[in-house]
């Protein structure tokens, strides 16, 4: 009795908590009692229990690599905030750190993880490509599918940029000055119809990379023990450009600190006070802190048309238990008969209809905001895993409803500052370029982006020259969100008697200015290279044959002839080399001219 008054309880201080079932076993996993059959997932066919696709573990660079670090690490009373003990270990000395629930789940079902990779051309006819990938994953009904996506995305996403690694890179100059299309012709295609970018090619990468990431997770359903799902937020930082891919209520905020306009000072002798004044907090307000969104949450609520949409087309999903309408009151059997405000699919007005007895069934979606929930199960709905994921009540699928299809976003940090020189002050680029924040739904159950900001940038100044300083903004952010533990046990913000989050908590704090400076220094290194060939090309002398008008003439004709035999149409061959110039050309910001987009042209004009 007193287990089932503490249940109560602590449900009443969470509210905002999705109310996912609490693991593979749970019979929205096809688990629960059965007639002498093991029905859960976790077993096969002939009731042999399956393995694990990877062990349990946190993610390395935090260096937990005992069991006891693990156990230490998951203890659901004191909630340890884990950072990492070598930050050399992640680059630009981006800042990480973590808590485990109070007690929802055994372990912390979030992961993260971050890769260095480089695109290198097996022709040599490319420069090398670095770019960094981070990923966290909010797992729910247990941590494989979040371990699994922060073991395998990288593999996935590397091999999507391969595929279009031809389009993505600038060519090397040979010897000649020429690039060296004769040692491996390009694979490009003959024609382009449509006019493709590199930020188009590179979003396609990522929404592939998570297409075949949630694929994985279902063939690896008869191998592996079943893996639950997961949320899916990933930052790719490649050409000079960030890229923020979202599927689920993970998100990613650019905390920035930009100036403020200036209102103009009073002027005339009645205004010298309150001129005195304008020039006293001239310099307090000179900066203000914005928060600019990099992702937006996908629950139900937030999803309302794509799923209502999904239900009209496909009434078979809702298994005659459910109804794919809205209504603006909610109906009763005294209702029958009258006319209600309903919308449905895409609708984004109302528009009334006679009630009917099919009408009362229960909604597709219930609830509003975090409360929000689909088939009455679960709180967010893309992302990737849940291929097993039932109804509770009922044995209807929910994965037709969900989706890992991302949400992604592109910063172009080449037009943030414009100056030549790119050692500026560490403090002044912090806030022009942005700190990227990606944190799991545990810190955003009880934080506003912009109080995050405001976090970032305050704890910044607190240490301007501290080396962990990024490690102790993703402290405190998980700090405030986890709050403290009073005397009866429950967690409260420790500015407010609010409850706390009881979720897991998983924070990366990143400093994008300094990639961008590891940006300049290889496209300087890339414009040094092409420089070195271009000026070895023009020591070459190469001796010209005098010919005759005639001999030339023919020669002409003789090549003009063999080599439209193989070639396409000149139409053709023009739209071609058009289309395959947009790859490599951008408008320069309304002169009408086109500028280089090749990495080795990256740098600003001198």
């Amino acid at each position: 009795m007193f287990n089932r008054f503490k249940n109560k309880v602590l449900t009443a201080v969470a509210l905002d908590q999705p109310a996912l079932p609490s693991g593979p076993g749970h019979p929205a996993y096809g688990g629960g009692p059965s007639s002498g059959r093991n029905t859960s997932k976790d077993y096969d066919a002939g009731g042999k229990r399956l393995p694990k696709k990877f062990q349990y573990a946190r993610p390395p660079f935090l260096q937990l690599l005992t069991y006891d670090e693990l156990k230490a690490s998951a203890d659901h009373n004191v909630r340890p905030i884990i950072v990492p003990r070598d930050i050399s270990l992640l680059p630009w000395s981006t800042g990480y750190a973590e808590c485990v629930n109070s007690g929802k789940s055994k372990w912390n079902e979030d992961q993260a993880a971050f890769h260095r990779q480089v695109l290198s051309h097996p022709s040599k006819q490319y420069h090398d490509l670095p770019y960094t990938y981070f990923g966290i994953y909010d797992g729910h009904a247990g941590y494989g599918a979040a371990l699994a996506a922060a073991n395998q995305f990288h593999y996935i996403l590397h091999e999507k940029l391969v595929d279009v690694i031809d389009l993505l890179m600038p060519r090397v100059e040979s010897e000649n000055g020429l690039a060296m299309q004769h040692q491996a012709p390009l694979p490009h295609p003959s024609l382009f119809h449509k006019q493709v970018t590199k930020e188009e090619l590179i979003v396609g990468a990522l929404e592939a990379a998570f297409a075949d990431m949630d694929a994985v997770l279902a063939e690896d359903r008869d191998k592996y023990r079943n893996a639950g799902g997961c949320t899916a937020l990933v930052a790719l930082f490649i050409l000079g450009k960030l890229f923020v891919a979202n599927a689920g209520d993970s998100r990613g905020v650019l905390c920035k600190r930009v100036k403020r306009r200036r209102v103009a000072t009073p002027h005339g002798p009645e205004c010298n006070g309150v001129a005195e004044a304008y020039k006293e907090k001239e310099g307090e307000d000179e900066y203000e802190v914005v928060a600019e969104p990099c992702s937006f949450d996908h629950t139900p609520d937030t999803e309302r048309p794509r799923l209502l949409t999904v239900g009209k087309h496909n009434p078979a999903l809702l298994g005659g238990e459910y109804i794919a309408m809205e209504y603006a009151k909610k109906p009763t059997t005294k209702d029958l008969g009258a006319r209600i405000l309903y919308r449905q699919g895409a609708m984004k007005g109302w528009t009334y209809k006679t009630l009917t007895a099919s009408d009362l069934k229960v909604p597709l979606i219930t609830g509003v905001g975090k409360r929000s929930r689909l088939l009455g199960t679960i709180g967010v709905t893309r992302g990737f895993g849940d291929h097993d994921l039932k109804a509770l009540g009922s044995n209807l699928p929910i994965k037709p409803f969900l989706s890992a299809h991302p949400d992604v976003v592109c910063f172009d940090l080449c037009q943030v500052h414009r100056s030549e020189e790119p050692d500026i002050d560490a403090n002044v680029a912090d806030g022009a370029y942005g700190i990227l924040v990606m944190a799991t739904d545990g810190l955003w159950d009880v934080s506003e982006s912009q109080q995050v900001a405001n976090t970032v940038f305050g704890t910044l100044k607190r240490f301007p020259a501290e080396r962990h300083r990024y490690t102790m903004v993703a402290q405190e952010l998980v700090a405030r969100s986890r709050g403290r533990a009073n005397e009866s046990g429950h967690w409260r913000l420790s500015d407010s008697r609010a409850a706390a989050t009881v979720d897991d908590i998983s924070v990366i704090v990143i400093p994008v200015f300094q990639y961008y400076r590891e940006y300049r220094e290889w496209t300087q290194t890339v414009a040094a290279r092409n420089q070195m060939r271009s000026a070895a090309s023009e020591m070459v002398v190469v001796p010209v044959a005098e010919v005759t008008p005639d001999v030339a003439r023919s020669t002409t004709t003789t090549e003009l002839s063999s080599s439209s035999e193989s070639s396409e149409p000149p139409e053709e061959g023009q739209e071609a080399e058009n289309n395959l110039n947009t790859i490599n050309l951008q408008p320069a910001g309304g002169t009408g001219k086109t500028v280089p987009m090749g990495l080795a042209d990256a740098l600003p004009a001198k």
